[in-house]
């Protein structure tokens, strides 16, 4: 999916991903925690420190890397203890029912995942069966952080709209490893490096495609489809590689990008890494209406802009793909004041997607009506709702 496509948000044809029920086995502070959902919205509500985030972290597994927190898959063990951790989920996608596992390998530096009790390699598979996005308070600062971060962000919304973009960049980052190592020992073979470069090269201008087509898409749901107590964001990556692919046709880029990359050998090996690539990218977040980056703005309209884009990366998932995303808001909603909770509420209602909440005040959900609503405390959880 590399151009711009037509969004049609009234389409009814749509399906929901749903959870229907949850099982955590000595993940983080739960050693064994079950749950069964509705697939109505529900609110989740405890002191700090109850646990509510670790059920959302468990769940945001079902995604491709290695979940909200982005932590070492090791560090998910209850109490650091000896004992593996695992997730197990029932899950309602497309009329069909699967049952989706993880949990920690034996040498604790990954996780396996199992599709109906059969083992699948990688988790790029995963968006197949279900779509993700979440939002949470570490997310906030997201237009004051590195450009690192603001990739991971807008590479995970992109992972979500082309199946391919978690593995594409993968084989990206997996080539552009040997091409460090080899500058990092100086073993340079440049029959070898030519070979590598044209298969970065290939991986990039997939990269760069997906990440303009799909900037391209949010910003029409931003400009025509965002309720207006939001403040409107304007998104544009910007990079070597993503210049290239905005001016010359695919084929064209890529011979642009291999030669950029061996005239950058003589550089690269000086400082022992890769100079230039979609790695360098950054993105670049505007409120439209004060023409003012997203990072000059104030803290509260900083989470308002967050939450717009989040809000119109779902109305456009599930226009693109007639698919619902399960949405997850860690402790969000506290922090807006009644008229943008009731326009998200009214947001939500209208996409229909499972969104699943934290805090710690019910009245902050209570303006929902269809709404379940549990209490979690020293790590049982009741129905209050």
């Amino acid at each position: 999916m590399s151009q711009d496509t037509n969004i049609d948000i009234e389409n009814t044809n749509k399906s929901f991903d749903q959870i229907k029920s949850l099982k955590l086995i000595n993940f983080r502070s739960h050693s064994d925690f079950s749950l069964s959902l509705s697939g109505k919205p529900l609110a989740i509500i405890g002191d700090n420190g109850a646990g509510k985030t670790n059920i959302l972290e468990a769940i945001s597994l079902l995604s491709p890397g290695r979940g909200m927190r982005n932590s070492k898959f090791s560090e998910m063990v209850k109490d650091n203890n000896s004992m593996p951790w695992g997730v197990n989920f029932d899950i309602l996608s497309n009329g069909k029912n699967y049952e989706v596992s993880s949990g920690l390998r034996d040498n604790q530096k990954g996780r396996d995942i199992k599709i109906n009790s059969k083992k699948v390699s990688g988790s790029s598979t995963l968006p197949e069966i279900i779509l993700l996005s979440w939002l949470t308070p570490s997310m906030d600062q997201i237009f004051n952080e590195t450009p690192s971060y603001r990739r991971r962000f807008i590479d995970r919304l992109c992972a979500v709209y082309e199946k391919n973009h978690t593995k594409n960049i993968k084989i990206y980052e997996k080539l552009m490893a040997e091409r460090n190592s080899s500058f990092k020992n100086k073993t340079l073979d440049n029959v070898w490096l030519d070979a590598l470069e044209d298969q970065m090269s290939h991986a990039s201008i997939d990269i760069a495609e997906t990440r303009l087509a799909f900037i391209s898409n949010l910003n029409k749901v931003l400009e025509t489809n965002l309720d207006p107590v939001w403040p409107k964001a304007h998104l544009e990556i910007i990079g070597f590689v993503e210049n290239l692919v905005s001016s010359w046709n695919s084929t064209k880029a890529k011979e642009m990008l291999r030669n950029e990359l061996k005239n950058n050998r003589e550089r690269d090996l000086f400082s022992k890494r890769t100079n230039e690539g979609v790695h360098r990218s950054d993105l670049l977040v505007n409120e439209k209406n004060k023409k003012m980056e997203a990072k000059n703005c104030s803290t509260g309209e900083q989470k308002s802009l967050l939450m717009g884009i989040i809000l119109s990366h779902l109305e456009l998932i599930s226009s693109l793909k007639c698919r619902y995303p399960i949405l997850l808001l860690d402790e969000v909603l506290a922090h807006f004041d009644e008229i943008r909770r009731k326009s998200f509420f009214k947001q939500i209602q209208k996409i229909g997607s499972q969104i699943i909440m934290t805090g710690t005040d019910i009245s902050v959900f209570e303006e929902l009506e269809d709404i379940e609503i549990y209490h979690l405390n020293n790590k049982k959880i009741t129905d209050i709702r």
